[in-house]
């Protein structure tokens, strides 16, 4: 099957060139990476020895970027999104870029809610700001975590809020300059990386120093705090694959309803989600179960309790 990584990669060749996209994940995915994405290069898979949260992985990445080209406009997407309308979202994205240059800002994407969901975060729209054709501008009027059902239902009454998609749009100068001004802990640790870049030293600065850097998100430390922050509205078909299940329903599925992504042998199962990239699962007589193996860990769970794996997450 296709991976939501392979997915993503493909919707983002529509709006740049192979050459142009960086991927970065932990190092344990290394292998995991090349097998899957081999017409990017080599040298845009960043590897983070450890994961400290959005911000440090993006502006870790954008001192890669930047050696290419500063004046670039970087957009930002998590790999685990699913976005039918290829044409639809490159069209939009095209917009974001050319308002993140003309304002010299950073643009997010929001995408306007059909129902009140509790497992997204919400951006508020302030004043229109421009619009150019099919799209219009705004301002944002700041973010909220995941609310509960009655503020979500109060949102979708106002015609105000939208979801976070959390994909972004912004000018790489713009970053580094909201991080020296709000996060200049984790800003003065990225410069000092950027040093050592091209260096004999490179990777055993980064050891040294990735490690130290605080763990946050950049939505948290950066977007809910710039003052000039921007939003483009979009009603195309989006959804953030929370967990495994809804991650299964873009993969293969068999005569028993077992969904699966790598090689897997079944007896008397069904209702599964296998994900195994590198080893052959066997299942035997087992139903509703979900086993998803990767290089840092194992994963087996009842698929009825999908959503508990953020349980997990908080105890490692």
């Amino acid at each position: 099957g296709i991976s939501l990584l392979q997915r993503t990669i493909s919707r983002v060749k529509n709006l740049t060139s192979p050459e142009k996209i960086f991927i970065i994940s932990n190092r344990l995915h290394e292998q995991e990476l090349k097998d899957q994405v081999n017409e990017i290069p080599y040298e845009n898979l960043i590897l983070e020895p450890e994961a400290k949260g959005t911000l440090a992985c993006i502006a870790f990445s954008a001192l890669y970027m930047k050696r290419k080209d500063q004046s670039e406009i970087i957009i930002t997407m998590p790999s685990e999104q699913l976005i039918k309308d290829e044409i639809a979202f490159k069209n939009v994205m095209s917009k974001a870029v050319y308002f993140a240059e003309k304002y010299n800002t950073a643009v997010a994407l929001g995408i306007k809610p059909t129902f009140p969901a509790i497992r997204f975060g919400y951006i508020k729209t302030g004043d229109q700001v421009s619009s150019d054709g099919n799209f219009s501008i705004f301002k944002s009027e700041g973010f909220t975590e995941k609310p509960d059902e009655k503020k979500a239902k109060k949102f979708l009454s106002t015609g105000k809020y939208l979801w976070n998609s959390g994909i972004y749009a912004f000018p790489i100068k713009w970053l580094f300059k909201m991080m020296s001004e709000l996060t200049p802990d984790i800003y003065e640790k990225i410069m000092q990386i950027e040093k050592s870049i091209n260096t004999p030293d490179e990777n055993k600065v980064i050891d040294s120093i990735y490690p130290k850097i605080r763990n946050i998100s950049i939505d948290y430390a950066v977007m809910e705090k710039a003052e000039n922050m921007l939003v483009i509205p979009t009603d195309i078909d989006w959804n953030d694959m929370g967990t495994w299940t809804e991650v299964s329903e873009t993969w293969e599925a068999d005569q028993n309803s077992n969904f699966h992504y790598g090689k897997y042998i079944s007896l008397d199962s069904n209702g599964c989600i296998i994900y195994s990239p590198q080893k052959i699962v066997a299942l035997i007589g087992v139903k509703d179960v979900i086993i998803i193996d990767t290089a840092d860990g194992l994963l087996v769970c009842d698929k009825n309790r999908a959503d508990d794996v953020k349980l997990i997450k908080q105890k490692t």
